[in-house]
């Protein structure tokens, strides 16, 4: 009797357990995710870019993590929302920032997505710029990891990279 019982008990169960997706069923819900994180990263990437020509470093720093780690060129890396707000605090009366961020590709899985983009930048040296310092132009390729906390996705890590993703860093001249 107690066999018979484990043995309904057992097909019970097995009845009741998920069954695995199917890989297009995987495919189709990576792509919903990443269409959905999409959005929402894109729109945090412009409130970014916003806030750097509107200089206000705290709310720079309020589209990332407490736990942010970004890596910038020339810099060690800085961690933390509050290191973030520190180094724009820094940098922003310098001068001016025009940023324009074209993401190139996202791809997520539930909570984390990752962005990868091209950011073309131009900075104006302002009064409080270091003497000598001259206006200029620069493209960079960046990685930046997302994570969805809170409803929010939030930057998590942030990494700039040499040349355009997936080719070879153009050969330094001279």
């Amino acid at each position: 009797m107690k066999v018979a019982l484990a043995a309904v008990a057992a097909v019970l169960l097995a009845a009741c357990a998920p069954k695995p997706e199917t890989p297009e069923q995987t495919a189709a819900r990576l792509k919903a995710e990443t269409d959905s994180a999409r959005v929402a990263i894109e729109a945090q990437t412009a409130r970014v870019v916003r806030y750097i020509a509107a200089a206000q470093p705290d709310s720079i720093a309020s589209v990332y993590t407490e736990d942010v780690v970004v890596h910038w060129q020339g810099y060690p890396a800085t961690k933390g929302r509050a290191a973030i707000d520190s180094m724009w605090r820094l940098w922003l009366p310098t001068g001016s920032f025009a940023y324009k961020v074209t993401t190139l590709s996202v791809e997520a899985s539930g909570a984390i997505a990752i962005q990868t983009s091209r950011v073309d930048v131009t900075f104006t040296p302002g009064p409080k710029a270091p003497r000598g310092t001259k206006p200029g132009s620069f493209t960079f390729y960046g990685i930046t990891t997302w994570r969805k906390t809170g409803g929010q996705w939030l930057g998590s890590r942030e990494i700039p990279i040499e040349g355009e993703p997936g080719q070879p860093a153009p050969a330094k001249q001279g």
